[in-house]
Order: structure tokens, then sequence, then C-alpha cells
């Protein structure tokens, strides 16, 4: 590519950011303002032989890298998020099982795409690599997660129960929504790493054992961690904002998106990357006793996931739960009607 063709994409690249800032900021219609996000979030694709020096082939790789995650993205969210509303969110165990076999269509289906900021963040901080890569990948996991939610709310008229999202408790400071994702996303990374990385599971070896396996974990996750709703994946709960209000969620009021979904989901990924960096330094017998195998890493990997759930769950989870008790509860006794003050009785759900 001449010095010509690479400045022609670059100013291309510019304007099409531009306007699709331009557009977004001016106009009221939630349709634009998607037809813009997504045009935005396909800018990675469109310039890759360009972020890649030049290089046609790593260009290539590197659009299809972000074509899968795209198409991966939006098929992870409309499969795995519809068995609940499909049935009425009764919190039966058969929707955990239609999650579970949603979760292995879309993953074997697309070739097993990342479909998540928090793995790919983990992946680079534990295995090194390219951030152009992860940045690409994390731009196409928010647009398609746009697609996958919208073709939710568009058959939502067929399923039983309304389609809904993670969202930040109103009720609790910023410090719990913040450590009720990084933890929680801390224990789905490395049950990744120890589910899918290890050995036991490679290749395709023991593939619906290992869906199983981070299934579980996740599905710990989501009935520990309802402080955020939980999403463990800031891409998912974006762009579920963004398709259920047709605006990005704003820069305000101390960001408690941001800072619950983005900054404690990413930080729990890095942490998880430094802790599976560690695990495989111990395991590999570069460091302490040496534990040359894969079951070592495995082990090592669950029990770090487990302790990422409890410490959650036996201490902070606790003092939300208080949190938001007490608040709903002085906001029942507020609204009581004046004769029941007067008779100084309390609300009876309590």
């Amino acid at each position: 590519m001449g010095n010509w063709e690479r400045a022609f994409a670059l100013g291309t690249a510019c304007y099409v950011a531009a306007f699709s800032a331009c557009v977004y900021a001016h106009t009221a219609s939630a349709v634009a303002k998607m037809g813009v996000s997504l045009l935005a979030s396909a800018l990675p694709a469109l310039l890759a032989t360009e972020l890649c020096g030049g290089d046609e082939a790593g260009g290539g790789e590197l659009a299809r890298t972000w074509l899968q995650e795209f198409v991966g993205t939006a098929v992870m969210v409309a499969l795995t998020c519809c068995p609940g509303a499909a049935v009425g969110h009764l919190g039966r165990a058969y929707e955990y099982g239609a999650h579970w076999v949603a979760m292995v269509a879309a993953d074997y289906s697309c070739g097993g795409p990342q479909v998540n900021p928090v793995i790919t963040v983990a992946m680079l901080v534990a295995r090194g690599g390219s951030a152009v890569e992860a940045l690409v990948r994390i731009m196409a996991q928010v647009g398609g997660g746009v697609v996958g939610w919208r073709l939710l709310f568009g058959g939502e008229s067929f399923l039983t129960g309304a389609v809904g999202g993670p969202a930040p408790d109103a009720h609790l400071p910023l410090f719990y929504v913040f450590w009720s994702e990084c933890l929680g996303a801390c224990a789905l990374a490395l049950a990744v790493f120890a589910f899918a990385t290890t050995k036991f599971f490679q290749e395709g070896d023991n593939y619906l054992v290992k869906m199983a396996c981070i299934n579980v974990v996740l599905r710990c996750v989501i009935l520990g961690h309802g402080a955020t709703g939980p999403a463990v994946n800031p891409a998912l709960a974006s762009s579920y904002a963004f398709a259920a209000s047709g605006a990005w969620p704003p820069l305000e009021d101390g960001s408690p998106h941001y800072v619950a979904f983005w900054a404690g989901g990413l930080c729990g990924a890095a942490l998880a990357g430094l802790a599976w960096r560690a695990i495989t330094k111990f395991a590999g017998g570069e460091c302490g006793p040496k534990f040359p195998n894969e079951a070592a890493k495995l082990a090592l990997g669950a029990y770090c996931a487990g302790l990422a759930l409890v410490a959650w769950r036996a201490h902070l989870g606790v003092e939300a739960a208080a949190i938001i008790h007490e608040t709903k509860y002085g906001m029942a006794l507020k609204a009581r009607h004046p004769l029941t003050k007067l008779f100084g009785r309390k609300p009876r759900e309590y």
C-alpha cells in the first residue's frame, strides 16, 4: 500500500468518524444513532490493513477477526439472553439448561469467538499479544451486542416474559457495584483459563464438559452478584443500555454504568490475567515447587475463581444486600398512608 492510498484511507476514516459523531449528537432518532454507532464500530475492519502497517495479509486476518467477534457477539446475545424471557423468567432448572445449550450453540456455530471484553483483556494481560487486535475485538463486540439485543427486542412480542438486561442497583454506592463486577469478571475469566486453555479441553476435547464447567461458574456469578445484574461483559451491558434506550449511557452522576461494567469488569479481567500468569509460571516449575502438569493449572485456576466468588458472597455481597434492604425499608416507611403512620404500623413485607 502506497503513501497516497494510506493517506486516503486515514482521511476517509476520519471523515466517517466525524460524520458519525455529528449525526449522533444532533439527531433524536434512535435508528439513526444505531446506524452511525454500528458504522463507527466497523471502522477497524475498514482500516484493518492500515492498522497492520500496510500488511494486506495481516489486515485481512484482522478484518476476519472483527467479523467473527461481531457476528459471534450478536449470536451470543440473541441466544443466551433469550431462554429466561421465552418462558417468563421462572428461574427453573430447565432455564439454566437452556442457557447452557444456547451458550454451546453460539460458541460452536461461530468458531469460538471471545465475545467479551473481559476475556479479551484477560487474554492480553496473561499471554501478551497485540493491543490493536484487542481493541478491534472490543469494538466488534460492542457493535455485535447492539445487533443481538435489537433482534431480541424485535421478537419480544413472541416471548412470554420481557427482555431484560443488567444495570447497577440504584441503591448502592459505586464501591459495591465496582467490586461486584470486578470479582464476578475475575471469576469468569479464571474459569475460562482453567477450563478452556488447559490441555484437557484443547482442540475440541471434552468440549461439552468445558462449556458446562464455564456455565456453572457463570451461573454462580449470575445468582450471587445481583448488585449489577450482573453482566460480567461490558459490551453486553453497554449494548443493552443502547438498544433499550436508543442512546449510550451518559457520563454523569458518577457514571455507575461505566464504573461498574467497564472499570470494574476490566480491572477484574486484568486481575485474572495476572493471576493466570502467576499460575502458569508456578505450575510450569519456573519458581517454587515444581508441578509441570496441566492438572495443577486447572486446579489452581478453579480454586482462584472460587476465591473470587467467595470474596463477594461472604462479605461485600452481604453488606450490599443489607444496604439495599435498609434503603428500600426506609422508602417504604416514608410511603406509608398517614393513618398507618398514626398507628405506627410497619410495611407488611417487613
